[in-house]
């Protein structure tokens, strides 16, 4: 999509949407988003002694849009990485297209909140199904979602469609699908907010022996100063035995001061035994990744994309503090070993500012710093991110 285009798409909507507002009586909402991040390049392809920074840009602007009984979202998305070859700059070509993040609508059916298109889908703690926000395109999901609420809590159905193979196969049997169901329960008696959930989720790939269910179940419960988050899950097929597991031990003081809270955490991830026929890495291919396992892409624990690969013992201490002129300090240390625990991968320290600086707008500083087992060089990681929302 050239630049004209992106701007006719946007000229389009707005004439089409004003002329539903003044025939229609449609009640609509615009809404805008955009973040700049400046991070240093961490690739094994920087030159030793050199520095290599990217410079990103993620905008999304949004539409919201409401008539009766039905509403729509609209999030068209431009992501880049400025100066790239793609956006030529400077040069009269085409460059790298704008695109709808998200595109759907809603209806309710009997008591049924029935949603159809393009859009995110962060379930839990987002460690099974992630928006990816951290990334500069971010996650997003097409298919169908139910939400169905009862007094005993919510129940998501849904079905996404993520490869339609007609391309290559013309075969339905050869599409790729997602299809699950993820109950919450609220928790009486406990701290606001505790809750807990079970899902079951079936992924069907083209090549039958990587299709594989996942069933698993989340708790959050709180009682006075302390939390308890964890989560536990099983892979499994005829090919496929994997599985993961989180405990998080959490303590918010109950006045106000220089701690807001304190997490002490375990993570497990199964790695792969290549003496057997199965296959037991744990995959997160829609899964969380920086949101848990710290900032340096380091190589060795990053990847849980497939089954093959040695998984994740984790061990982590996480603070969030009131820092000076009212910045929020997000201090992490991680500690991780392969999945077996054979291996020792290394350590890491997170140093995360975030401050407000005023309404709308939001400045985030970042520092990560890595050690290798075995090696003496510290491997660094540094971002600077202004976002600003409308």
């Amino acid at each position: 999509m050239t630049l004209r285009n992106t701007f006719s798409l946007y000229g389009s909507l707005l004439t089409f949407f004003l002329i539903l507002d003044t025939g229609l009586s449609t009640e609509y909402q615009w809404s805008a988003n955009i973040r700049s991040r400046l991070k240093s390049d961490t690739s094994p392809l920087v030159e030793p002694g050199s520095v290599s920074s990217i410079y990103e840009m993620r905008s999304r602007i949004g539409l919201y849009l409401l008539n009766g009984p039905i509403s729509a979202n609209f999030i068209l998305q431009d992501s880049r990485i400025l100066g790239a070859e793609d956006n030529y700059a400077g040069v009269a070509n085409t460059t790298v297209s704008s695109f709808f993040h998200q595109a759907y609508f809603n209806f309710t059916y009997r008591n049924q909140l029935i949603q159809i298109g393009r859009f995110e889908l962060a379930l839990g703690k987002q460690r099974i199904m992630s928006k990816n926000n951290w990334n500069n395109v971010g996650r997003s999901f097409e298919g169908v979602l139910i939400k169905d609420k009862r007094p005993f809590g919510e129940m998501l159905i849904f079905s996404l469609p993520t490869i339609e193979s007609k391309d290559t196969y013309h075969n339905d049997q050869k599409d790729t699908w997602l299809n699950g169901i993820y109950f919450k329960y609220g928790l009486s008696g406990l701290n606001n907010g505790s809750i807990a959930e079970i899902y079951i989720m079936d992924f069907q790939d083209s090549i039958s022996t990587l299709s594989y269910s996942t069933y698993g179940t989340r708790i959050e419960a709180g009682i006075r100063t302390l939390t308890l988050e964890s989560e536990y899950a099983l892979q499994v097929s005829k090919k496929i035995s994997a599985n993961l597991a989180s405990v998080n031990l959490g303590y918010k003081p109950e006045s106000n001061g220089f701690v807001k809270n304190i997490w002490l955490g375990y993570d497990f991830i199964s790695g792969d035994d290549t003496s057997t026929v199965e296959m037991e890495g744990f995959s997160k291919y829609f899964g969380a990744g920086h949101k848990y396992h710290g900032f340096y892409d380091y190589t060795r624990h990053k990847k849980f994309m497939n089954h093959a690969h040695e998984g994740l013992r984790e061990f982590n201490l996480k603070w969030n503090l009131d820092f000076l002129f009212e910045t929020n300090l997000h201090v992490a240390l991680h500690y991780f070993n392969s999945g077996d625990g054979n291996a020792h991968y290394g350590q890491e320290m997170d140093l995360i500012f975030k401050k407000i600086i005023f309404d709308g707008i939001s400045l985030e500083q970042g520092f990560a710093l890595y050690r290798p087992d075995n090696d003496d060089s510290i491997l660094n990681f540094v971002y600077l991110m202004l976002t600003a929302s409308l």
